[in-house]
């Protein structure tokens, strides 16, 4: 029987129930599916980060995101990754365990949509001696170690390993971004290697922008999310990152596909005053820009904190060397 220890639990990760079918998954992943190693990854890493507070997991954004992005690395032209499968299904693995939303209910004996997950499911709780290992950097980089090497190829490892380090360095920058939004200093401080930091500062301008503008777009004002953490909007720089190396929220905006590609192909300005103008082009003959012409002269969806806001001069910059004026 496996002890207790740190010596048991790593054993543990290292012989999680999977399917194992050489048919339906290829040797990138050990000929087994990888949803249950990616979630602990996804833990491991947002403890990491200190985004969990106490021995709770909760299906968060984040915890969907990042999900969602290991997927796309380890397998991104497969099929689509279901966050609510090993949620629901690492309580087979006798550490992690399932609590119910509501007080005396009963879970489910099978739960595959993340919909249903979240109406019966309030999280799930570690073993408390796992808990209180995962707290340690030195158990986590020894837990990580295992999930990497246990269930994935030796050429998918670094993969996996490098997107590990951006996720951690992401959530740090971004909170940095957050909490100090008038600061360009911030950039100095990128907590990783510098062969990660161009994909550490993409995520990490990325997540700031984005929840500063509550998901929302600047322009049009649509906000569409599913429950998966994928949403329709972006951030997007007003001034190139090329030109000032300035990551401030401020001077982004988080636009949806649409909208971020008139905005930088000069099709649309925000004034000053945060109106939103068209440009000449858009209304050609040859163009059908459908509800982009109803935006003309409305002012933008801004953040709910004022320093959030797009910075003027930034603004001015696009102005003058983006704006198809004529």
């Amino acid at each position: 029987m496996m002890g207790d220890g740190i010596d048991g639990y790593a054993e543990r990760f290292a012989r999680l129930r999977t399917n194992r079918n050489r048919k339906g998954w290829s040797g990138v992943t050990a000929h087994q599916a990888p949803h249950k190693p990616l979630l602990l990854l996804c833990v491991l890493d947002l403890f990491e980060s200190g985004k969990v507070f106490s021995n709770l997991v909760e299906i968060t954004d984040d915890l969907a995101e990042l999900f969602g992005r290991y997927w796309e690395r380890v397998l991104p032209f497969g099929r689509s990754g279901n966050l609510a499968l090993p949620f629901f299904h690492l309580q087979s693995d006798g550490f992690w365990h399932l609590l119910p939303k509501h007080e005396d209910a009963r879970i489910g004996p099978q739960i595959s949509s993340l919909s249903r997950l979240q109406e019966e499911v309030l999280g799930a709780r570690l073993d408390e001696d796992l808990y209180d290992f995962v707290l340690i950097k030195e158990y986590r980089d020894r837990l990580r170690s295992v999930l990497i090497e246990t269930y994935f190829s030796s050429e998918t490892r670094s993969i996996v390993l490098e997107q590990s380090f951006i996720n951690r360095g992401a959530f740090v920058y971004s909170e940095e971004l957050l909490k100090h939004p008038e600061d360009p200093r911030v950039k100095e401080a990128l907590p990783v290697e510098e062969a990660y930091r161009p994909a550490v500062r993409d995520q990490g301008f990325r997540r700031a922008v984005v929840t500063a503008y509550r998901h929302r777009c600047a322009l049009c004002g649509i906000r569409v999310r599913t429950l998966d953490g994928h949403t329709a909007v972006a951030a997007a720089h007003i001034v190139p990152w090329s030109e000032t190396r300035d990551d401030r929220p401020a001077n982004g905006m988080a636009l949806c596909r649409m909208c971020h590609w008139v905005f930088d192909e000069g099709l649309m300005w925000v004034s000053s005053g945060y109106e939103i103008s068209a440009s000449p082009q858009l209304t050609t003959s040859a163009n059908l820009p459908g509800y982009l012409t109803n935006l003309e002269g409305r002012g933008i969806v801004g953040p709910s904190q004022k320093p959030f806001w797009p910075d003027i001069e930034s603004l001015r910059w696009h102005h003058e060397n983006v704006f198809r004026a004529r």
